[in-house]
């Protein structure tokens, strides 16, 4: 049993559907509060409230399948009379010995071009081979012309690294009316929705069709490339657009490509193609089993919609509610790092010869077992796809077993990202702060209006992957007098953009930093905005310059250090951050590696932008031997890169304040927060997060001061 939503966070009085697959003969649906999820004996546990006012449902299950592999649909049907005249430009990127690939496939007429299993090009009607050529060449452009007339049928491929070659066969006579797909061999209806077959795998450029000098049916791949879809060609009898399925990957290099300028928005024509794969989701169609609807007065929060059956596993699934309307201006925001969450969405390293990073074992839980046995539920962005490329998209309507509140991470068998951000919900829960709860796909749609009225706003603790709008954002509430508190590591590091047409699909480009794959010569560029993607520290915009730290190493142990304060820390201006605490060590403990200072952790760096105002309370050194610093940070080899000799991987907590802006305070750790629940909140880490939040809501422009 396992479901997904429709939306990752709504606003009092929306609507929510849920999605549901599971084989059990009933299954119940309500609304919970999540407080906590850790669920370890160590751990606060699986802590939640159940929300009353929202009428539990019954409903009667089925187990659903996923559509999985993108393609392209023209709706329509066309009208084929007489000669058929095909071509398009191909780079191929996959061999399969045990599946067809699709160039086109035409159903009305049954007649289809595509790869078979022995990487040749075949001509199929009625399931009877016309035509095949000889082996394909891979990775490289290809035309191909292919004409099918009464006379005869004639295949022509050539390129700028192909000799023409011809190949003949007897004719047929095609007359029908048929819609059009492009890069699919076959497909049926099931499970209420159309299951493709055969999905080719590597890039199309331009696929047109003609009969005698009449374009019949074309579409130019450089229009539009931001969008889901192609329109039609100008000259085309057929003027429906080509729906793309489960978003191919746009803005890729075409046949045309002069490898001297790399932005596509600048030479359009020359990105002319689609990079289609077998393994592309964006969207799982299941049909919607129930919907809930939020009650108007519903409190801002993190909550689950719950799915409960009998001797199954309850599947708890996260939703944000942001704020309604403001009656009683709550002082503490915290945002949650949802780019973050999806971009690490049905994360597979363990799926393959994933490089041991530590001594720790790894521990494949059920996340991964479930994962394994269900690939079409697709991939994230530390994953590649099926021909080697880098998963570039990735969306948030399928289901995500890694995206639980007591999910636990097989590389230290601990909570991370968004279970870790629910230590910090238990914290302002037990503690009795106010607060709101806002996700980044919120924040870039909002911009910084979404801060506005808040004495505090607080990051989650690994908010990696942002967009401009968020950094702004995050800017512009710190220089007019608000005061930030980034509760965590490794934070707005990668570009990252949304669709316009597509709002549950978010795109990453990756060719430096910490990386599991990198993107093609030219193809840097996001397709959904146009921008550079990367490093936003590659484009001027490093952590370091309004957090004051930014990514310097990371790595996995079975004890990390806490931080140790720094002899300015003790100045009689920063007593108030320290106030009741009387260690010299700052979260020598912690229920994740045993530490508080562990797996990416961020550092001072002038050199990168951090403010000479910045002042250092305490650091976190002496890390293990794997601890290792981050690959934009390595300018020629050695063997004297980890912690044990370089002591710029290590953590550094600082405030900064400045006169007529706010304050920032951040802790330079992912794992930081996982000292707050110790001794159920009694401890150093509690206290000082509970101090610097009793300073930034009762003191006004603590900045200045």
């Amino acid at each position: 049993m396992i479901g997904y939503l429709s939306e990752l966070d709504c606003r009092p009085g929306d609507k929510l559907d849920v999605m549901v697959s599971s084989d059990a003969a009933e299954v119940s649906i309500d609304l919970v509060r999540l407080i906590n999820g850790d669920d370890r004996p160590e751990a606060p546990g699986l802590r939640y409230q159940i929300i009353e006012n929202v009428p539990q449902q019954i409903i009667k299950p089925q187990l659903h399948k996923t559509a999985i592999g993108s393609y392209g649909h023209c709706a329509v049907d066309v009208a084929f009379k007489g000669a058929l005249n095909f071509v398009c430009e191909l780079y191929p990127t996959l061999s399969k010995n045990d599946v067809e690939q699709g160039i086109f496939w035409l159903p009305g007429l049954d007649v289809r071009l595509s790869i078979n299993n022995h990487s040749r090009l075949m001509l199929v009607l009625r399931d009877n081979v016309l035509l095949e050529s000889d082996t394909l060449d891979f990775h490289q452009w290809i035309n191909i012309n292919v004409t099918l007339s009464e006379e005869k049928i004639t295949l022509i491929l050539d390129g700028n690294t192909v000799t023409e070659k011809i190949f003949t066969g007897n004719g047929v006579v095609l007359k029908g009316y048929s819609h059009i797909i492009i890069a699919a061999a076959g497909g049926a209806p099931d499970d209420g929705r159309f299951i493709p077959s055969g999905i080719f795998n590597g890039k199309i450029s331009n696929p047109q069709f003609s009969s005698g000098n009449v374009l019949i049916a074309g579409w130019d791949f450089s229009t539009n490339i931001k969008g889901q879809f192609v329109p039609a060609m100008t000259a085309s009898q057929c003027q429906n657009r080509l729906d793309l399925i489960n978003a191919p990957q746009r803005a890729v290099t075409g046949p045309q490509w002069k490898a001297k300028c790399y932005d596509w928005t600048q030479v359009p024509e020359q990105y002319n193609a689609i990079h289609f794969h077998d393994d592309d989701l964006s969207d799982a169609c299941w049909p919607v089993a129930a919907t809930l609807v939020i009650p108007e007065d519903l409190a801002s929060g993190i909550y689950a919609v719950r799915l409960h059956a009998e001797d199954l596993r309850d599947d708890l699934i996260p939703i944000i509610i942001t704020p309604g309307k403001v009656v009683d201006q709550k002082p503490v925001l915290l945002v949650l790092p949802t780019y973050t969450y999806m971009a690490y969405a049905n994360e597979r390293l363990t799926e393959g010869d994933y490089n041991k990073t530590s001594k720790l074992p790894l521990n494949r839980g059920v996340c991964e077992d479930l994962l394994t046995k269900n690939p079409e539920w697709g991939k994230s962005v530390y994953d590649r796809h099926n021909d080697g490329s880098g998963v570039a998209y990735t969306s948030s309507r399928r289901p995500i077993p890694n995206y639980r509140p007591d999910y636990q991470f097989w590389g230290f068998s601990g909570p991370r990202r968004f279970p870790i951000d629910l230590y910090i919900v238990w914290f302002l829960t037990t503690f009795g702060y106010e607060f709101d709860v806002i996700s980044e796909h919120y924040l870039d749609a909002v911009g910084s209006k979404a801060f506005d009225g808040y004495k505090a706003v607080l990051s989650g603790c690994q908010p990696e992957y942002c967009s401009e709008k968020m950094l702004d954002a995050w800017q512009d509430y710190y220089h007019s007098g608000g005061n930030l508190m980034y509760l965590g590591g490794d934070g707005f590091y990668w570009v990252t953009t949304g669709f316009s047409d597509a709002p549950y699909l978010l795109e990453v480009r990756k060719s430096e930093g910490f990386r599991h794959w990198e993107c093609e010569p030219g193809e840097r560029y996001h397709a959904s905005t146009g921008e550079l993607g990367g490093l936003w520290r590659t484009r001027g915009r490093s952590a370091h310059k309004l957090f004051g730290v930014g990514i310097g190493g990371a790595g996995w142990d079975e004890t990390t250090p806490g931080f140790t304060r720094s002899a300015v820390s003790y100045q009689d201006k920063y007593a108030w951050i320290f106030k009741d605490i009387r260690q010299s060590v700052i979260g020598d403990f912690g229920l994740i590696m045993n530490g508080t200072s562990g797996d990416e952790i961020d550092r001072v760096d002038y050199r990168l932008g951090t403010p000479k105002s910045t002042v250092i309370l305490a650091s976190a050194i002496g890390h293990s031997e794997w601890f290792v610093t981050i690959p934009e940070d390595i300018m020629k080899v050695s063997n004297r890169l980890n912690a044990t000799y370089n002591p710029g991987v290590r953590s550094d907590m600082v405030m900064i304040g400045e006169p007529g802006h706010g304050c920032v305070f951040s802790v330079g750790s992912i794992t930081f927060c996982g000292g707050l629940p110790v001794n159920n909140g009694d401890n150093n880490v509690a206290q000082l997060i509970r101090n610097l939040l009793d300073g930034f809501i009762n003191t006004p422009i603590l900045g200045s001061q």
